[in-house]
């Protein structure tokens, strides 16, 4: 039973590999629908681009998920 059970939160990073911010945050909402199946009501607090080797980091300011009409055009 729920009841009988502790609840924890846990706290994951990890890499996404996208063309572009908006790619990035289109995989990363997808990640957390995934988990959001069991209801478990996930969170996205950050995303940020950090090249591979690199200490360079940049926050992007815009993490809500998004929609087509966010989508960058193709020129």
């Amino acid at each position: 039973m729920v009841r009988d059970k502790k609840r924890f939160v846990v706290t994951m990073d990890m890499y996404v590999y996208a063309e572009n911010d908006y790619m990035a945050r289109k995989r990363a909402h997808k990640l957390r629908d995934t988990l959001d199946g069991y209801n478990r009501r996930p969170s996205i607090t950050e995303i940020g681009e950090q090249p591979f080797a690199s200490m360079s980091y940049r926050k992007l300011e815009d993490i809500s998920k998004p929609s087509e009409k966010d989508k960058p055009l193709p020129f």
